[in-house]
């Protein structure tokens, strides 16, 4: 770290630094293992100004108040040593635990993940007109989801400066058909779902990672426990068994549909994230996975739109006819090299990145094979949409998301099916999502 985030901890622990790791952990800011020389161990995160939620209102001074709000409750959280007036760091001491679930048997990942949702629940019982959160919207219970929306589209409008069609059609659809109801006002915490806690003898020590955090329907946290819990991994338990419990835990109906328009906000506000930090560069952070939900949620998000839209899609299209070209040869040699000699002599701090590129090389192989066959379709399903002889891809995507932020609803199945046409189609790109592409979305309508 930096002489001015090393200043900013040991003012705030009142102790010398004996050392620092980064760690890999969020992808949204730096975060650092800090050892002092007391031997104590406390956690730094850090907005690197390049990350999705720079420059927006998702500051980390608005996770230091949720930090603050929550200290000496039932909820499982580190305590907050310090955060930076002007927002862009914050210490916590480290909480007991690990997040990975891997090595679990079976049944203590059950466990853990029932005490997961049951810190879920309580933190959705906790009283949310008396929390202290200044900055927080505070939304209406007939009218649960408007804030979010309109926080997220500003992150759209201040952060993402491509076109973005299928954002800003979501972002629409989601408007038009946004819930009018929700049975409680809660602090929702945001980003529900492995990594985004710790358990250490089979009990949750700590939630962790605030910075998307809300108050609004509970539910939505449900959303991202069906999407990045239960899509985005394996092997945590019976979804349907977890939303019995957390109803049974709140005393509240999982109103599935309700959840599944949540599971799709979830979505969407993965994909602005994604896009923002595309476009703002995102040095600092490992931007595989960037490129890679991005494209995964050009497939995923049309479809949770079309269960929700009651609209029936289409198979899949078959892969079209593979043409590579002579730099074939040239990338292959690449990604032999990078993973069979430059990955393994890495220090395991650099290895993650590593990977993380030879899975970009993995794409481009599969652009060198497929990615004219796939750019022609594109572009020929562009001109028809637009009414055009012929389109430049550039100014068509412009044309394209201004067309579908201003359709009326009666259009609404024809851009569904249109953006699941191009995502399914797209997807073959990306074959180390292939796993993800097929797997279903878990039916909750």
């Amino acid at each position: 770290m930096d002489e001015r985030l090393r200043s900013f901890v040991e003012r705030a622990a009142g102790a010398r630094v004996a050392g620092s790791t980064r760690v890999g952990t969020g992808a949204s800011r730096a975060t650092w293992l800090v050892t002092l020389a007391t031997g104590a161990e406390c956690v730094l995160r850090a907005d690197t100004g390049d990350g999705p939620m720079a420059g927006t209102e998702l500051t980390l001074a608005r996770e230091a108040a949720v930090y603050g709000a929550l200290a000496g409750s039932a909820i499982p959280i580190p305590r907050l040593l310090a955060a930076k007036p002007e927002g862009d760091a914050l210490l916590v001491e480290r909480a007991p635990g690990t997040e990975s679930l891997d090595g679990l048997e079976p049944a203590a990942r059950a466990r853990v993940m029932d005490g997961y949702v049951d810190a879920l629940a309580r933190l959705h019982g906790v009283d949310a007109g008396r929390l202290a959160l200044p900055g927080f919207a505070r939304p209406a219970p007939g009218d649960p989801a408007r804030a979010e929306l309109a926080l997220w589209r500003g992150v759209l409008e201040a952060r993402v400066t491509r076109p973005a069609p299928l954002a800003r059609f979501a972002f629409a659809w989601l408007e038009r058909n946004a819930p009018r109801h929700a049975d409680r006002i809660s602090l929702c915490h945001g980003d529900v779902g492995p990594g985004n806690f710790l358990h250490a003898e089979g009990r949750v020590s700590a939630l962790l990672d605030w910075e998307f955090a809300h108050l609004g329907d509970p539910l939505d946290d449900l959303g991202w426990l069906s999407f990045r819990g239960h899509h985005l991994s394996d092997g945590i338990g019976d979804l349907d068994a977890q939303l019995a419990r957390w109803a049974e835990r709140t005393g509240l109906p999982a109103d599935r549909r309700r959840i599944a328009w949540y599971r799709a906000l979830v979505m969407l506000r993965m994909l602005v994230s994604c896009q923002a930090a595309l476009d703002s560069g995102a040095a600092s952070l490992d931007r595989t996975v960037y490129f890679s939900l991005a494209a995964l949620l050009a497939l995923v998000l049309p479809r949770a739109l079309a269960e929700l839209a009651g609209v029936g899609l289409d198979p899949p299209p078959a892969p079209p006819a593979a043409s590579a070209s002579e730099d074939a040869e040239v990338l292959a040699s690449l990604a032999s090299d990078l993973a069979g000699v430059v990955l393994p002599a890495l220090p395991a701090a650099a290895q993650a990145r590593a990977r993380g590129n030879l899975l970009l090389l993995l794409h481009l192989q599969a652009a060198d094979r497929f990615g004219a066959a796939v750019r022609g379709a594109e572009r020929e399903r562009l001109a028809e949409a637009l009414g055009r002889d012929e389109v430049d891809p550039g100014a068509a995507q412009a044309a394209l998301a201004a067309r579908v932020a201003a359709a009326p609803a009666a259009e609404d199945e024809r851009w569904i099916r249109w953006f699941a046409d191009s995502g399914a189609r797209r997807i073959v790109l990306w074959p180390y999502l292939a796993g993800l592409a097929a797997k279903p979305l878990a039916k909750l309508t």
